[in-house]
């Protein structure tokens, strides 16, 4: 082969391994510098080729713009004869690219794409190809302008031509039906159009997301809508990462805004407003500002114009992205001569919900068990006392003290401090700086209105929470202080909650004897009531499990419990018992946990009834009862949603999509990450976003889309190592490698195998290590590439470890090194590697693994001429060969055929 054959065919095996990348930037960066060459060698077919490559890669990866050069030129290459016949398919294919393309660029004037469509229906019929793909840009380009007559005549040629050669796919074309039955308010008929498709198989990438999102709206228009939510979970999981998408997400955006979705609507935006920076095209633009500012809008009508989005306000991005819509769709107004787009977007800009709310997650939300009737006095005073009681036993209190404030809305002395002290209460569990202000403040109020006692007892609140929140060396003694100060002034149990104050103290600092010393003294005041006495059990309980007498613990937490339905709580009742349970889980007995948390009902506490659900996930789980556990997780989520508890329902959300896969129901697991991606960015919980990612990842996998888990895997893996987990980083690059081997995109496996081995390398994981070393040997192997192959064989015989993990992996290591030296023609090196992985895997056990090193050192025997040799471990091979094994029976049998022939 001469040196120029030998580049040009370089440059083929180049220009054709760019179709195993993903759309986007990536295969664009890759076939601009694969034309850069190919324009240097000069060879014309590879040109024209590269053009024809780049055209689609630019239109399918959101740079359509970049597509009318190439285009361009290779038309006119065709038109002089000079082109390769091979590519007019492709050729002719991209008319329709260019039609509506030029439609979503302002500059581009209308005649120029009126002119395209000529040229186009005059090369069609030039071919023999049917008109059908004709009169469906021509009706596109009437809808984008508004002229609905020449629409409508469009439409109808449309549908009457036959299907061709030219014709979009059968999920496109009805896609596009179904966007100009919808423009026209025919909704029914627009579903009825794209139905007969639906179930059937699709073969083009845009498939069947693109048509699912077209339908979102008339489902709903026609009061489908667990269909309408059905389509949105899958069309979006499917372009949710491609930003060439950003026309149909503003879709998605907006079908959330007019299904009283506003908050996952707001995720939506949130998450996709930085593509709003180089947006695909104009039109795209548009769409989605104008999207974005409607649920902007509803989120501030709702009372929440001043929450942050990004660096502003959601008030403040809502004018932005409004101005911003209308701007673009003037230019198209001014393009086109007529006045569609600008009263499209102003009537989008302006529309109300078309139902109250959809629910997306096709599940219901649970219904707590209503809490009895409380009558409530009319006075102030005995409304506190209601309030203060309600809260002692675990009871919201909001409405009493709602009904407080209607009735004394500017109390004074007492009265103003017990409110104030409820407020800072509020703020106990997320600002301890603040509940330590806040206390101080209250007081103060109880000194000036004469209350000695609470004064006392809010002094000692002030500070506790200073001591938790910051550094505060003498807390201790202030604390003991105020202890004696109460028993001397006060109630037992005003005694009793000081000393269990300082008790909380000492048990955050860690020091368990002195918070069993102060509990003991506590035991006498703390029988004053039986919600102090289930308070001081509860205290003592967890004592004792730090003290790992969980036996001892579990009989406290049922005493508790007990103490706590005395004093009319079975909030706290249940709060007791699932500690126990907590504990008895620790104690191994996950059968006798999973037992008792069945048997308690957290009643109207609806928190308690979705931390409940949780616990009883996780125990079921433990089991292996992964239906159990499946349902109990989404029974946690919707709980928290109830609550409003966005982050506990994300969190959650993740446990429930591994609980999915463990079931093979990837869908409902990639749907369920998706749905706690933007939370979880907000709240900053990187790992277990990180995590999420690695599941939704695998279940892209499950989902037969390789090349969205390879991409998404390469962000997991650094996201694992930012939150300071190598550990799971590199588990995620060896998932991500694994994907890249199933793809036959050997190289880069390769080089994922080893990544993966240095960070576990790193961690000080060896048999991880290993694992990784060997595969990246063969994948060189398999790239082609026999020198890299065996210096990452080399590395992995490096490799030093114990334990029987590392002893699997290293006789592995033998084998798949024997195969190697196999494969290169060396039987003689390879013969001994594959009698070590056959002794070492019979050892282990492994009867499988040791007959296939057994037959592998058979083969490499006859290869060496040692046929006996070769019969003796072949037959010996067969006869420890398991019954079900007929496969590797038959193979075994014919190399003795071979043999004995």
């Amino acid at each position: 082969m001469t040196a120029p054959a030998a580049e040009a065919q370089e440059l083929w095996d180049r220009l054709w391994a760019t179709e195993r990348l993903p759309h986007g930037r990536a295969r664009i960066a890759a076939l601009e510098t694969v034309l850069r060459d190919v324009d240097a060698l000069g060879a014309p077919e590879l040109r024209y080729a590269a053009r024809i490559f780049l055209t689609r890669a630019y239109q399918q990866g959101g740079e359509p713009a970049k597509a009318f050069v190439p285009f361009a030129w290779c038309l006119a290459v065709h038109d002089r004869g000079e082109a390769d016949p091979h590519w007019n398919h492709n050729l002719h294919w991209f008319f329709k690219f260019m039609v509506s393309s030029m439609t979503c660029f302002p500059e581009m004037p209308l005649e120029r794409t009126r002119a395209v469509l000529d040229d186009m229906e005059r090369r069609y019929r030039a071919a023999g190809y049917s008109m059908n793909p004709v009169h469906q840009y021509r009706a596109m380009l009437a809808r984008h302008v508004g002229d609905r007559e020449t629409a409508a005549e469009q439409y109808r040629l449309w549908s009457a031509a036959p299907r061709g050669e030219m014709s979009d796919c059968v999920g496109c074309e009805p896609g596009d039906k179904v966007a100009h039955l919808s423009w026209l308010g025919r909704h029914a008929d627009a579903v009825q159009v794209a139905e007969p498709v639906l179930g059937g198989e699709f073969t083009c990438v845009e498939q069947p997301q693109h048509i699912l999102t077209d339908l979102l709206l008339p489902y709903v228009h026609i009061g489908r809508y667990e269909d309408a939510a059905k389509a949105h979970r899958r069309a979006y999981r499917a372009m949710r990462h491609d930003p060439a998408q950003l026309q149909a997400v503003a879709t998605h955006v907006a079908f959330c805004a007019l299904t009283g979705n506003h908050a996952r609507g707001l995720d939506l935006v949130e998450r996709h407003l930085g593509w709003l920076e180089a947006p695909p095209t104009p039109y795209a633009e548009q769409e989605f500002a104008a999207a974005a500012a409607l649920t902007l809008r509803l989120v501030a009508e709702s009372g929440h114009g001043a929450a942050p989005v990004g660096a502003t306000t959601v008030a403040a991005l809502r004018d932005e992205l409004s101005e911003r819509a209308l701007a673009v769709a003037a230019r198209f107004d001014a393009r086109n001569g007529t006045a569609e787009q600008g009263a499209r977007i102003r009537a989008l800009l302006a529309a109300e919900p078309l139902v109250e709310h959809l629910p997306l997650a096709g599940t219901p939300a649970p219904v707590p068990v209503p809490a009895p009737a409380v009558s409530l006095p009319e006075s102030p005073a005995e409304l506190a006392d209601l309030a203060e009681r309600e809260s002692r036993l675990g009871r919201s209190a909001d409405g009493v003290w709602a009904r407080f404030d209607e009735l004394c809305p500017e109390p004074s002395g007492a009265l103003l401090a017990r409110r104030e002290a409820a407020r800072v209460d509020a703020v106990v569990n997320t600002d301890l700086e603040a509940a330590s202000r806040g206390f101080a403040r209250v007081a103060e109020l109880f000194a000036e209105a004469g209350d000695a006692v609470e004064a006392e007892a809010a002094r000692g609140k002030e500070i506790l929470f200073s001591a938790l929140g910051s550094d505060r060396p003498d807390a201790i003694e202030e604390l003991e202080a105020s202890a004696a100060r109460l028993a001397a002034i006060g109630t037992p149990a005003d005694h009793a909650r000081a000393l269990l104050r300082l008790a909380v103290l000492h048990f955050a600092r860690q020091d368990l004897d002195a918070t069993a010393e102060v509990l003991a003294r506590a035991g006498d005041p703390a029988r004053a009531t039986p919600e102090l006495t289930g308070m001081w059990l509860q205290r003592r309980a967890l004592v004792l499990a730090n003290q790992h007498d969980l036996p001892g613990a579990i009989e406290l937490t049922a005493e508790a419990a007990a103490r706590y339905a005395e004093a009319g709580s079975p909030e706290r009742a249940a709060s007791a018992r699932v500690l126990g349970v907590r504990f008895r889980a620790g104690l191994g007995d996950q059968e006798g946990a999973l037992a008792e948390a069945a048997t308690i009902d957290p009643a109207t506490d609806l928190d308690g009834w979705a931390g409940l659900h949780q616990l009883r996930a996780h125990l079921a789980a433990s089991l292996g009862r992964l239906e159990d556990a499946a349902a109990a997780f989404r029974a946690a989520v919707d709980g928290f949603d109830a609550l409003g508890s966005a982050a506990d329902a994300a969190l959650t959300r993740v446990d429930l999509a591994a609980a999915y896969l463990d079931l093979d129901r990837p869908e409902e697991a990639a749907e369920a990450v998706e749905d706690a991606e933007a939370v979880l960015e907000r709240i900053g919980a990187t790992h277990k976003l990180a995590r999420g990612r690695y599941l939704l990842a695998q279940a892209y996998r499950a989902l037969d889309r390789p090349e969205q888990a390879v991409e998404l895997l390469a962000a997991v893996t650094e996201l694992f190592a930012e939150a300071g987990n190598e550990a799971a980083a590199g588990q995620a690059a060896q998932t991500r490698a694994e994907a890249l081997d199933g793809l036959d995109r050997d190289a880069e496996a390769a080089a994922g195998f080893s990544s993966a081995a240095d960070r576990f390398h790193a961690v000080g994981l060896p048999a991880d290590e290993l694992r990784n070393r060997r595969r990246a040997a063969l994948s060189w192997l398999w790239a082609a590439s026999p020198e890299r192959a065996e210096e990452a064989m080399a590395t992995a015989d490096a490799v030093t470890g114990e334990g029987p993990e590392f002893a699997w992996e290293k006789a592995l290591t033998d084998y798949d090194g024997a195969r190697l030296l196999a494969n290169l023609e060396r039987p003689a090196e390879a013969l001994p590697r594959a009698k070590a992985a056959a002794e070492a895997l019979r050892e282990m056990g492994a009867d499988g693994p040791a007959v296939a090193a057994d037959v592998l050192c058979g083969r490499l025997l006859r290869d060496l001429g040692k046929d006996a040799d070769a019969r003796e471990v072949l037959t010996a091979a067969l006869s420890r060969l398991p019954d079900e094994a007929e496969g590797q029976r038959a193979d075994i049998e014919a190399l003795l055929g071979e043999l004995a022939g």
